[in-house]
């Protein structure tokens, strides 16, 4: 089914149509440090951290719908708040920031029977300078945004954030330097500015 037909049935967003699965995807530079957060939550559920299945997913109007759903169940089931100085990254909470619901998002898709390859915890900067976390799946027509902070979901080109680094495809404990994150003195990507949302 093509994506005119997908987007009359109301299963895609209209703005997802400009964009194929050609050119549509973040361009992912060298290797770079995991967040500490990630790194911790790792240590303590390696099973989390494993790779389970390869490659991409098919857009369809029933993968398109498992998007919908758990994107808006997530986003309602967690209370918004900040974790204060220490960086707790934990699925599966009533309240939390950012990154808990990315990994709440990333683990229903996962038992829904997804691969960790198309299910990539990303870092990036909010317009006003805010540290943020969403996750980006990935599919056969382009990379889209569950955001705890906008209930539609869009192709990745259409959220104005400045992308940071994300998980590495094929070993979700290894974080990539996303192009154009801006970079430290010492060379890797700046932990971040005012604190994560």
């Amino acid at each position: 089914m093509g994506s005119l037909a997908l987007a009359a049935m109301g299963l895609l967003p209209m703005e997802a149509m400009a964009f194929g699965a050609a050119g549509s995807s973040m361009r992912v530079l060298e290797q770079t440090s995991s967040p500490a957060g990630h790194i911790y939550y790792c240590s303590n559920q390696p099973e989390a951290c494993l790779r389970y299945g390869k490659g991409i997913v098919k857009l369809t109007p029933a993968t398109w719908q498992t998007l919908v759903t758990i994107n808006a169940h997530v986003n309602q089931q967690i209370k918004p708040v900040d974790d204060g100085p220490i960086d707790n990254w934990q699925p599966y909470v009533t309240q939390g920031d950012c990154e808990d619901y990315a990994l709440t998002k990333q683990r229903e898709l996962l038992r829904a029977g997804w691969p960790s390859d198309s299910l990539l915890i990303t870092t990036a900067y909010l317009p006003d300078g805010v540290y943020h976390a969403v996750l980006v799946v990935r599919t056969d027509r382009g990379e889209f945004i569950l955001d705890n902070l906008n209930p539609s979901i869009l192709p990745w080109q259409q959220v104005s954030y400045r992308w940071n680094k994300r998980q590495a495809v094929g070993n979700p404990q290894v974080w990539l330097r996303i192009a154009g994150a801006p970079k430290s003195k010492s060379g890797g990507p700046v932990a971040g500015l005012r604190g994560l949302n």
